[in-house]
C-alpha cells in the first residue's frame, strides 16, 4: 500500500519534465522556423533582386540596341553630310572653273569687240578715203595727207574758210616733193594762173610768214624777188614756184 502511493507521487514530476521537454522542443522548433523564415525572406529578397537585375539587363539590352540604332543613324547622317560636302566642293570647283572660263570668254569677247571696233574704224577710215578719192582728192604717202585743188576764184580768207568747212586748211608745203605734188594738181586747172597756199604774214610776229595749220615754216620755194611786201603766198601754175600776193 505504501509503494503504490509513492509511485503516484512520482507521476507529476515526470509530466513536468515532459512539459519542459516539449516546451524546449517547441522553442527549438520556433528557432528553426525563425531561421527558415529569415532564410525564406532572404531568398525572396534575392529573387526580387534577381528579377530586378533581369529587368535591368533587359532594359540595358534595349538601350544598347537603341544606342546602336542611334549610332547607325549618326553614321548615315555623317555619310550623307560627307557626300554633300564632297558635292559642294565639286560644285565650288566647278563654279571656280566656270568663273575662270567666264573670265577667259569675257577677255576673248573684249578682245574680239576691240578687234571689231578696230576693223570698223579701219573700214570707216577706208570708206572715208574712198569717198575722198571719189571726190577728187589725191593722197601723198610721204605726208600721209590728202590734197585737192579747186578752180573757183576766192579771196585768201574765203579759201581758208572753205577748206576749214571741209575739215582742212589751205595747203602747207614742207618739201620739194610735196611742192611738186601740189603743183601737179594745180596743172589740172590750166585756166588758173595761181593757187592760194596757206602761207601768210603775222603782224604780231614782225610780219613773219606762218602756215595757217600751225606747222613750222621749214621749206620755201619763192620765185626770185619774192615775196616782196605781199602779205600772202600763192603757187604759180606755170612754174611751180611761190609768189607774193595781197589777199
Amino acid at each position: 500500500m505504501q509503494e503504490q502511493i509513492q509511485d503516484k507521487s512520482e507521476e507529476p514530476a515526470i509530466s513536468l519534465k515532459k512539459i519542459a521537454q516539449l516546451e524546449a522542443d517547441l522553442e527549438e522548433i520556433k528557432k528553426d522556423k525563425d531561421v527558415e523564415m529569415r532564410q525564406l525572406a532572404a531568398n525572396m529578397v534575392q529573387i526580387e533582386a534577381n528579377l530586378k537585375i533581369t529587368e535591368l539587363e533587359a532594359d540595358l539590352v534595349d538601350e544598347r540596341e537603341r544606342n546602336r540604332e542611334f549610332e547607325r543613324k549618326i553614321a548615315e547622317m555623317k555619310r550623307k553630310n560627307d557626300d554633300l560636302e564632297a558635292q559642294l566642293r565639286t560644285q565650288n570647283t566647278e563654279v571656280r572653273d566656270g568663273k575662270v572660263k567666264i573670265g577667259e570668254l569675257e577677255g576673248k569677247i573684249n578682245a574680239f569687240q576691240s578687234k571689231i571696233s578696230g576693223l570698223e574704224t579701219q573700214i570707216n577710215r577706208t570708206m572715208n578715203l574712198l569717198d575722198l578719192y571719189r571726190d577728187g582728192w589725191s593722197y601723198l604717202a610721204k605726208t600721209a595727207s590728202w590734197y585737192k585743188g579747186f578752180g573757183q576764184w576766192m579771196t585768201f580768207d574765203e579759201a581758208e574758210a572753205y577748206c576749214a568747212s571741209r575739215k582742212g586748211h589751205l595747203v602747207s608745203i614742207h618739201s620739194q616733193e610735196e611742192n611738186d605734188f601740189v603743183w601737179k594738181l594745180a596743172k589740172n586747172f590750166p585756166a588758173n594762173r595761181s593757187f592760194w597756199i596757206g602761207l601768210k604774214r603775222n603782224p604780231d610776229k614782225g610780219n613773219a610768214f606762218e602756215w595757217t595749220d600751225g606747222s613750222s615754216v621749214d621749206f620755201t620755194n619763192w620765185m626770185v624777188g619774192e615775196p616782196d611786201s605781199y602779205t600772202h603766198a600763192v603757187l604759180w601754175n606755170d612754174k611751180g614756184k611761190w609768189g607774193g600776193r595781197s589777199s
